[in-house]
């Protein structure tokens, strides 16, 4: 038999339970039941609906991404300060450069004899591990040179293309890649040498999100595998 149940209160704050037939009589069928408490019957509609929001909580949260190599800061990722630099093609490279795609950024400087071009040369493994071209297209690996008396955009736009063509090359005043490096917990210095200088710095790669906030590391040693992985996690799911 199709019937519907529902609930009134009556004046004196007691709740009855009351069942109706939905087929043609000549009388509904009411059966009511002991009285419940108000009190009692709110609590239990409370705690009815909470459990429901935390169920809708549970089905709708995404699993967490699993990551092999990032440093991920998650809610915690921050915008930078406003700098100006310029790239190979000499044209201006800002805060609005890294907007809508995801950037990898590796400082370091042309005549670096080791871990700039193994480091650069991992990158371009990494990317070709990649799935597809989809994955590929958003994300920009950018090499900063901390080495700007020697490092212009000629030899930049060379070194980089080496590389990858896809590969870009920033670098400017000195000030300016100082406030970046700052912001992101890059160190570097020059050591002066008889013939010159050195220059050492980190060999992280730091990773900015789409919306132009720092937002994870990876440290080294680098894995080409690792990374591709954690990049396509990001991107993709």
């Amino acid at each position: 038999t199709d019937f519907t149940w529902f609930c009134t209160c009556i004046p004196d704050f007691q709740i009855h339970l009351l069942w109706i037939s939905s087929k043609p009589s000549k009388q509904h069928n009411v059966l009511r039941i002991h009285p419940v408490n108000k009190n009692l019957f709110i609590l239990v509609v409370i705690i009815a609906t909470l459990f429901g929001l935390g169920a809708s909580v549970l089905l709708n949260q995404k699993t967490p991404v699993q990551l092999k190599s990032l440093t991920w800061f998650g809610e915690q990722a921050k915008p930078l300060p406003s700098f100006n630099l310029t790239d190979h093609n000499n044209l201006l490279y800002n805060n609005q450069s890294f907007s809508g795609q995801w950037n990898l950024l590796f400082f370091g400087y042309t005549n670096c004899p080791d871990i700039c071009p193994d480091t650069m040369q991992m990158l371009n493994t990494m990317m070709q591990q990649l799935p597809d071209d989809e994955t590929r297209q958003q994300i920009q690996i950018t090499f900063i040179s901390v080495d700007p008396d020697r490092d212009h955009s000629e030899n930049l736009k060379a070194y980089v293309s080496y590389f990858n063509p896809d590969f870009k090359a920033v670098s400017g005043d000195i000030n300016q890649i100082k406030i970046l490096t700052d912001a992101v917990g890059i160190l570097f210095y020059s050591e002066p040498k008889p013939e010159g200088y050195d220059v050492g710095h980190s060999g992280a790669l730091v990773l900015i999100d789409p919306e132009s906030r720092y937002t994870g590391v990876f440290g080294s040693p680098h894995d080409a595998q690792k990374i591709a992985h954690d990049m396509n996690a990001l991107i993709n799911g």
